[in-house]
Protein backbone atom coordinates (compact mmCIF):
# COMPACT_ATOMS: atom_id res chain seq x y z
CA UNK A 1 0.00 0.00 0.00
CA UNK A 2 1.43 3.44 -1.05
CA UNK A 3 2.50 5.86 1.56
CA UNK A 4 0.69 8.74 2.13
CA UNK A 5 3.33 10.65 0.56
CA UNK A 6 3.51 9.01 -2.35
CA UNK A 7 -0.22 9.25 -3.05
CA UNK A 8 -0.29 13.20 -2.73
CA UNK A 9 3.12 13.11 -5.44
CA UNK A 10 1.00 10.98 -7.74
CA UNK A 11 -2.24 12.85 -7.58
CA UNK A 12 0.31 15.77 -8.28
CA UNK A 13 1.58 14.40 -11.13
CA UNK A 14 -1.32 14.37 -12.85
CA UNK A 15 -1.76 17.51 -13.35
CA UNK A 16 0.80 18.30 -16.46
CA UNK A 17 3.93 16.06 -15.69
CA UNK A 18 6.97 17.85 -17.43
CA UNK A 19 9.00 16.23 -20.62
CA UNK A 20 11.59 18.24 -21.00
CA UNK A 21 13.78 17.01 -17.81
CA UNK A 22 15.07 13.45 -15.82
CA UNK A 23 12.03 12.24 -13.95
CA UNK A 24 14.75 11.12 -10.68
CA UNK A 25 12.51 10.40 -8.01
CA UNK A 26 13.90 13.96 -6.45
CA UNK A 27 12.98 15.21 -9.27
CA UNK A 28 8.98 14.11 -9.54
CA UNK A 29 8.49 15.07 -5.78
CA UNK A 30 9.87 18.83 -6.35
CA UNK A 31 7.70 19.26 -9.52
CA UNK A 32 4.29 17.84 -7.62
CA UNK A 33 5.13 20.99 -5.09
CA UNK A 34 5.14 23.40 -7.86
CA UNK A 35 1.85 21.40 -8.95
CA UNK A 36 -0.72 24.29 -10.46
CA UNK A 37 -3.49 23.25 -7.55
CA UNK A 38 -0.39 24.41 -4.90
CA UNK A 39 -0.62 28.33 -6.20
CA UNK A 40 -2.33 30.62 -4.27
CA UNK A 41 -1.80 34.26 -3.23
CA UNK A 42 2.30 34.95 -2.78
CA UNK A 43 2.29 31.27 -3.63
CA UNK A 44 2.66 30.62 0.13
CA UNK A 45 1.43 26.78 -0.23
CA UNK A 46 4.57 26.02 -2.62
CA UNK A 47 7.16 27.67 0.06
CA UNK A 48 5.51 25.53 2.73
CA UNK A 49 6.01 22.64 0.45
CA UNK A 50 9.41 23.24 0.30
CA UNK A 51 10.72 23.74 3.74
CA UNK A 52 11.81 20.63 4.16
CA UNK A 53 14.14 20.62 1.45
CA UNK A 54 15.52 23.52 3.46
CA UNK A 55 16.09 21.34 6.20
CA UNK A 56 17.33 18.46 4.59
CA UNK A 57 20.18 20.92 2.67
CA UNK A 58 21.26 21.94 6.26
CA UNK A 59 21.15 18.87 7.53
CA UNK A 60 22.92 17.38 4.40
CA UNK A 61 25.96 20.02 4.57
CA UNK A 62 26.38 19.14 8.91
CA UNK A 63 26.19 15.40 7.91
CA UNK A 64 28.97 16.02 4.66
CA UNK A 65 26.47 14.91 1.94
CA UNK A 66 27.99 17.79 -0.02
CA UNK A 67 26.71 16.15 -3.18
CA UNK A 68 23.47 15.59 -2.10
CA UNK A 69 22.80 19.44 -0.95
CA UNK A 70 23.88 20.46 -4.07
CA UNK A 71 21.65 18.71 -6.07
CA UNK A 72 18.08 19.62 -3.81
CA UNK A 73 19.18 22.95 -4.37
CA UNK A 74 19.86 22.88 -8.08
CA UNK A 75 16.80 20.71 -8.33
CA UNK A 76 14.49 23.18 -6.57
CA UNK A 77 16.40 26.28 -7.89
CA UNK A 78 15.31 24.54 -11.59
CA UNK A 79 11.70 23.85 -10.74
CA UNK A 80 11.09 27.19 -9.46
CA UNK A 81 12.77 28.91 -12.99
CA UNK A 82 10.56 26.76 -15.00
CA UNK A 83 7.70 27.00 -13.05
CA UNK A 84 7.53 30.65 -12.61
CA UNK A 85 7.19 31.53 -16.04
CA UNK A 86 5.29 28.24 -17.44
CA UNK A 87 2.75 29.00 -14.40
CA UNK A 88 3.17 32.67 -14.47
CA UNK A 89 3.91 33.03 -10.41
CA UNK A 90 4.72 36.43 -10.82
CA UNK A 91 0.80 36.97 -10.89
CA UNK A 92 0.00 35.32 -7.50
CA UNK A 93 2.43 38.21 -5.36
CA UNK A 94 3.19 41.87 -5.50
CA UNK A 95 6.21 42.21 -2.79
CA UNK A 96 6.98 38.94 -1.35
CA UNK A 97 7.58 35.21 -3.50
CA UNK A 98 7.62 33.08 -0.69
CA UNK A 99 9.30 30.62 -2.20
CA UNK A 100 12.33 32.02 -2.94
CA UNK A 101 12.73 32.92 0.89
CA UNK A 102 12.96 28.91 0.78
CA UNK A 103 15.62 29.28 -1.67
CA UNK A 104 17.56 32.22 -0.22
CA UNK A 105 17.73 29.98 3.57
CA UNK A 106 19.52 27.07 1.10
CA UNK A 107 21.30 29.56 -0.53
CA UNK A 108 22.45 31.46 2.79
CA UNK A 109 23.47 27.75 4.54
CA UNK A 110 25.63 26.91 1.55
CA UNK A 111 27.21 30.01 1.09
CA UNK A 112 28.04 29.90 5.16
CA UNK A 113 29.76 26.36 4.55
CA UNK A 114 31.55 27.63 1.12
CA UNK A 115 33.10 30.25 3.41
CA UNK A 116 34.09 28.50 6.24
CA UNK A 117 36.00 25.91 3.89
CA UNK A 118 33.99 22.70 4.51
CA UNK A 119 33.26 22.78 0.25
CA UNK A 120 34.45 20.15 -1.72
CA UNK A 121 36.15 21.71 -4.87
CA UNK A 122 34.64 19.37 -7.27
CA UNK A 123 30.65 20.08 -5.64
CA UNK A 124 31.42 23.90 -5.63
CA UNK A 125 32.51 23.48 -9.34
CA UNK A 126 28.88 21.80 -10.04
CA UNK A 127 26.94 24.79 -8.14
CA UNK A 128 28.60 26.96 -9.72
CA UNK A 129 28.03 25.66 -13.06
CA UNK A 130 24.36 24.77 -12.41
CA UNK A 131 23.92 28.53 -11.16
CA UNK A 132 25.39 29.87 -14.05
CA UNK A 133 22.96 27.68 -16.30
CA UNK A 134 19.76 29.47 -14.11
CA UNK A 135 21.06 32.82 -14.89
CA UNK A 136 20.30 32.66 -18.33
CA UNK A 137 16.65 31.57 -17.97
CA UNK A 138 13.84 33.81 -18.77
CA UNK A 139 12.58 33.59 -14.97
CA UNK A 140 15.86 35.28 -14.25
CA UNK A 141 16.85 36.88 -17.38
CA UNK A 142 13.04 39.00 -17.26
CA UNK A 143 12.20 38.60 -13.75
CA UNK A 144 15.00 38.01 -11.52
CA UNK A 145 13.96 34.72 -10.26
CA UNK A 146 14.80 32.67 -8.57
CA UNK A 147 15.98 35.71 -6.56
CA UNK A 148 18.26 33.77 -4.97
CA UNK A 149 20.66 34.15 -7.27
CA UNK A 150 21.19 37.96 -6.36
CA UNK A 151 22.91 36.19 -2.78
CA UNK A 152 24.86 34.09 -4.52
CA UNK A 153 25.93 37.15 -6.66
CA UNK A 154 27.51 39.04 -4.20
CA UNK A 155 28.76 36.59 -2.41
CA UNK A 156 31.10 35.62 -5.52
CA UNK A 157 30.64 38.68 -7.45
Amino acid sequence: MPSEKMRYIRQRMEDKPRTDIERTPLKAEIEAIFSKRNIDEDCDTIASLLSPYRKLVNSSLSQGYYTNAVTILLEVFESLTYHFVEDEHYNYFDDMYSPDYVCQDMMEVIICFIKNGNFPNAELQRLKDGLEKLKHTEAYEDYGSPFALDVWEKFFG
